[in-house]
């Protein structure tokens, strides 16, 4: 019996063999009994090999055949009917001389050499190529056009012969080495490759497009490698030469600065070898934007127009930009070019609070800070009125101000509601001033919208209610795209302002020059601000980012900006970490030559170091850190520091933070930690042995996970304390962390039990329905007792003629809800007894308003019908007979909405105006309490704005002609010139003529004009189109007696007015204080569209 998996066959016949010798291999049999060897080899095409074998079994036999085809042959080895051990065996017969070189001239000197070599007809193989001369090798690039074409460029240096030596498979490739003769180049010849050269090189930069005078302007200069001299030449407004400096960076581009000191255009050329670079020269506008004046042109009041001039007259040419904010709101704005430099900023406040004006030139900040703009409150001095940035926007937990101007009334009239976020109250103060008004404190607990409310002996008093948007600045949340950054890369820095509330967001950045420059702030599409930013010079970069004036959490930070060609990395293991747990970053080197070096180094320890090649130039850096502390990361490619190295990353042990006499003694036998409602719990931690960090700690319930309920944290050197008070009973869990890493025995599971027995002054009420009410409207307010402890409400509201029957609701959790629908107007008294003790600050009075009634409501007013675009369409709103309410006005036309303002005379008399967009038929809804108004919806017919290029003049009323048969009448086309005012007058002899005009139909916008003249004469015909003559207008016309007459006037020399006439009058298109005839005399009339 044999066994074939002993046999073994080797040779190079069985891979690879060349077409011009036979391929062998050998059969060993190893020991093992052969009785029946079969050999088989089939080529490409299909037909059978012959197969020559030499010796006899038990010994080495050897096994050859003559290939006849390139390409794959199958090798077939049988023993006593079984596969030998990896048969079939696949050999690749190839052949060297189908290996064609073509296109491999003589050349010159720095002139490329490009030729062709096809190994496609050659088979499978490696193709080697190598480009020397007598003294040292040639770098030459292949560039594969196809399976086994090739493109092979190499560019001689020297005028010594070049060889070209190619292989195929190891063997040499017929007529290699292939010779190419290289000669020098004429002058000629090295003048046009320098000028080529000098195409090549490309600049970019901001100091190649705007600048600012006083600074220094920068640009980068990529020569690609060339060789050659560069200078860079600088020519001022004056035309004198500028001083500029080149450095060559490391990188090997060269930097290029120059500063410009004056206003003015400057011509920056750049030379390489002489000859100016692509797109050479440059032309720069160089500003001023210091130059730039800003003054107010009369003082602001809210509800009113707000003009500002701006002078950029000396700021040299530009572009102004301007962002007005109020209250962390953009306010909208117009920009009017006056010309000469000169500028009118409008913008409409709406609030009597400072207007913050921020102003660039060519988008540069003309200052460092915002112009604030004061703007006053119309009402100051004239009536009852709440005013202060209080009403408007406040911080989260600062005590915010805003005063009540009372008129002299006494204070016990005046009664200041505010409900913030869920329909919370929110506790106000008020205290008495020296001058007789009322100074109203409150603190926001959350950021978002909060309704103020000013009553005035029930009243809501001028521009109550209120609307007050709070801002957090701890709860913007800032992400960088990089921790470090190339030269001129751009730096992004995400600013998720959703949890903070509306506020005025800034950021500045400190360069390592110690140089303050302010950041551009982007809204993306996902209403995410992104700060971006484009270093120029190496170093590290301090971005400094407020909000509503605070600084944010993890501000400033800190950016390392290396030169552009450097390594980066990037990743959590630069920064922090914790022991015995892999960190790791990222090192990206794509497009560089080598490797990274890596050292890590903690206070006592050095870090074992693993690197894994994610892909080409980027590599997974991975480290275990044994001991806390400050470690040391420093990171090299090429034995060059790449940009922020070395890092020092922050290693700590969580496990270590340990609570002072332990969790045991504060947990029940459930393992709850326990604690009391509504009184402070205190917890003191020692963190010496844990590492350089700081706690964080936060406690949700288990009600209402989504909620955070902040924790107090202190920390001084070896001590931390986490203090917080749990508003109500039930379960709860604290979260610890250190250095943002979780303390491992946390979430912490605490319980407040609930206090014995009950307590009605902890009983809280909230909501409108506690103040006001409308006929047959419901009304609502809560009473929450959740702090109070058991018990139920008893509510009653009764009134001089009727009680109100009120329904109280259990919502669970110590909240109930009440709810009534009072009949008759007038005041009730509301009172709550909970557990048969009244709650504190019962009773209440409800003033109840009788129902409003939206078919009382008059509107009047051209607004209602029709109106322009570009002019305010008005239209006037009585509601005196209808009842208090909410009156609401919307307007669409056919593709966008209009603007709609309201302004409210205070006495229930309103103003519309409608400002809109588009010509076409717009809608306007205007609805009292939810019900249309009469006549609502209107159709308002909105023309065009109006077009006097667009009106036609035409007929014989505007040529010359005799008076006998003149006819005088004429067209005026007006279709597509929008809505306007046509206006005829014509100046004659007086008394000589009569105009009049007429149309078909009040649709025709063709007018028909005649002024039938009775003497002759020269006569003036103007046509005005809103104010504005028309194409060819003023026309003048010559009306003579006799044909004769106008055919010696048309011929130049004779004129109506007949000899001694002056000549020079006639024919013109002015008119001077000559009479014909008698006194000259304007007769018209006009047309409105």
């Amino acid at each position: 019996v044999s066994d074939s998996s002993q046999v073994l066959i080797a040779g190079a016949g069985l891979k690879m063999s060349s077409l011009a010798r036979p391929a062998t291999f050998t059969i060993d049999p190893r020991g093992t009994e052969v009785g029946d060897c079969r050999i088989q080899v089939t080529s490409p095409s299909g037909a059978k090999v012959q197969v020559h074998v030499t010796g006899e079994f038990p010994k080495l036999v050897n096994a050859e055949f003559q290939p006849t085809e390139v390409g794959p042959h199958s090798i077939t080895v049988s023993i006593d009917g079984e596969p030998a051990t990896g048969s079939p065996f696949t050999c690749n017969i190839y052949d060297v001389t189908r290996v064609h070189v073509t296109g491999l001239d003589n050349t010159k000197v720095n002139r490329p050499v490009t030729f062709t070599v096809d190994a496609s007809q050659a088979g499978e193989g490696t193709l080697e190529l190598v480009v020397t001369t007598a003294k040292a090798s040639v770098r030459a690039e292949v560039a594969a056009k196809s399976r086994g074409l090739y493109d092979v460029t190499f560019t001689p240096h020297e005028a010594i012969p070049h060889f070209v030596n190619i292989t195929f498979n190891e063997e040499d490739v017929v007529g290699s080495p292939f010779k190419c003769d290289v000669r020098e180049l004429e002058p000629r010849e090295v003048r046009n490759i320098h000028r080529k050269e000098s195409q090549m090189v490309t600049a970019k930069g901001d100091g190649l497009k705007k600048v600012v005078t006083g600074n220094m302007a920068a640009f980068t200069v990529d020569t690609k490698g060339l060789d050659g001299d560069l200078d860079i030449r600088v020519t001022g407004p004056d035309g004198g030469q500028i001083p500029a400096r080149i450095v060559r960076m490391k990188n090997g581009l060269h930097r290029a600065e120059y500063k410009p000191e004056k206003v003015g255009p400057y011509n920056i050329t750049i030379l390489h070898h002489g000859s100016p670079i692509a797109t050479s020269p440059f032309t720069v506008e160089a500003s001023d934007p210091r130059r730039v004046v800003v003054e107010a042109s009369s003082e602001c009041y809210a509800g009113k127009e707000c003009g500002l001039r701006v002078d950029a007259a000396e700021a040299g040419r530009g572009a102004l930009s301007v962002g007005v904010r109020a209250a962390g709101q953009d306010v909208k704005h117009s920009i009017r070019d006056l010309g000469a430099g000169i500028y009118q900023v409008l913008f409409y406040p709406k609030a009597p609070v400072p207007h913050k004006v921020d102003v660039r030139y060519n988008g540069v900040p003309i200052r460092s800070t915002a112009f604030e703009v004061p703007v006053r409150n119309p009402a100051t001095g004239h009536a009852v009125t709440a005013t202060g940035l209080g009403l408007h926007q406040a911080r989260v937990n600062k005590p915010t101000a805003f005063v009540i101007e009372t008129l002299n009334q006494q204070s016990k009239e005046f009664d200041v509601l505010i409900t913030g976020p869920r329909e919370w109250a929110v506790p106000v103060k008020c205290y008495q001033q020296k001058d007789g008004n009322l100074l109203a404190e409150y603190t926001p607990q959350a950021p978002g919208s909060f309704r103020i409310e000013v009553l005035c002996s029930g009243n809501h008093v001028r521009g109550s209610p209120f609307q007050c948007t709070a801002y957090d600045a701890s709860k913007v949340v800032t992400e960088k795209s990089k921790t470090t950054v190339a030269v001129g890369d751009t730096c992004k820095v995400k600013l998720d302002t959703s949890a903070a509330g509306a506020a005025d967001i800034e950021a500045h950045v400190i360069s390592p020059s110690g140089a303050v420059e302010p950041v551009e702030i982007n809204v993306g599409q996902d209403g995410v601000k992104v700060l971006e930013w484009e270093p120029q010079d190496p170093g590290q970069y301090k971005i400094t980012v407020l909000y509503g004036g605070e600084e944010v959490p993890g501000s400033p930070l800190t950016v390392d900006v290396g030169e552009s060609g450097l390594a980066s990395v990037s990743g959590p293991g630069l920064t922090r970490g914790s022991v015995d747990i892999p960190q790791h970053f990222v090192v990206d080197g794509r497009g560089l030559l080598g490797e990274p070096q890596l050292w890590v180094d903690g206070p006592d320890s050095v870090a074992r170091v693993n690197t894994k090649k994610l892909e080409e130039g980027v590599f997974q850096v991975t480290y275990v850190p044994h001991e806390v502390g400050i470690f040391d990361v420093r990171i090299q490619w090429n034995n060059r520091e790449v940009a922020g190295s070395p890092f020092h990353p922050k290693i700590i042990d969580p496990s270590r933070v340990r609570l002072i006499g332990g969790w045991s003694d504060l947990q029940d036998s459930n393992g709850h930690l326990q604690i009391i409602p509504r009184q402070e719990t205190r917890l003191a931690f020692d963190v010496s042995e844990a590492g350089p960090g700081r706690m964080k700690a936060y406690l949700v319930q288990d009600a209402n996970e989504s909620k955070e309920i902040d924790c107090t944290v202190e920390q001084v050197g070896n001590r931390g304390r986490v203090s917080f008070i749990p508003p109500s009973a039930g379960s709860y869990k604290l979260n610890l962390f250190y250095n943002d890493m979780a303390l491992p025995e946390s979430p912490v599971s605490a319980y407040a039990a609930p206090s014995a027995g009950s307590d009605h002054t902890r009983v809280t009420l909230k909501g409108h329905g506690l103040t006001s009410a409308r006929c047959g409207d419901n009304a609502e307010f809560v009473i929450d007792g959740s702090n109070a402890g058991p018990g139920s409400p008893d509510v009653t509201i009764s009134g001089t003629k009727a009680d109100i029957n009120v329904d109280v609701k259990n919502e669970g959790g110590g909240i109930w809800r009440a709810m009534y629908t009072p009949r008759l107007p007038g005041a009730y008294l509301l009172n709550v007894m909970w557990s048969d003790r009244q709650v504190r600050g019962c009773p209440l009075k409800i003033e109840v308003e009788g129902a409003a009634d939206a078919s009382r409501v008059v509107c009047s007013g051209d607004g209602l019908r029709h109106g322009m675009v570009g002019q305010d369409i008005k239209s006037f709103i009585d509601t005196r007979r209808a009842g208090p309410g909410e009156l609401t006005a919307r307007c669409v036309g056919p593709n966008k909405m209009a603007v709609c303002e309201l302004y409210d005379h205070r006495d229930g008399t309103f103003t519309l105006n409608i400002r809109p967009q588009e010509a076409g038929r717009h809608q306007l809804t205007m609805q009292y309490e939810n019900e249309h108004v009469p006549g609502s919806p209107f159709l308002i017919k909105v023309a065009g704005a109006p077009d006097p290029s667009k009106v036609k003049v035409y007929g014989p009323g505007i040529e010359h002609g005799v008076l006998a048969s003149y006819q005088s009448r004429f067209i005026c086309d007006t279709r597509g010139a929008g809505a306007g005012q046509l206006t005829v007058r014509i100046r004659g002899p007086k008394g000589a003529f009569r105009v009049e005009m007429q149309r078909e139909s009040q649709k025709d916008r063709t007018i028909l004009c005649k002024y039938d003249p009775t003497e002759p004469g020269d006569y003036r015909v103007e046509v005005k189109w809103s104010g504005e003559h028309v194409p060819g207008s003023p026309y003048m016309v010559m009306i003579f007696d006799t044909q004769d007459e106008l055919n010696r006037y048309m011929a130049g020399d004779y004129s109506p007015g007949g000899p001694g006439a002056a000549s020079d009058y006639y024919g013109s298109i002015g008119y001077g204080a000559v009479s014909i005839g008698g006194a000259a005399s304007w007769r018209g009339s006009q047309a409105q569209l």
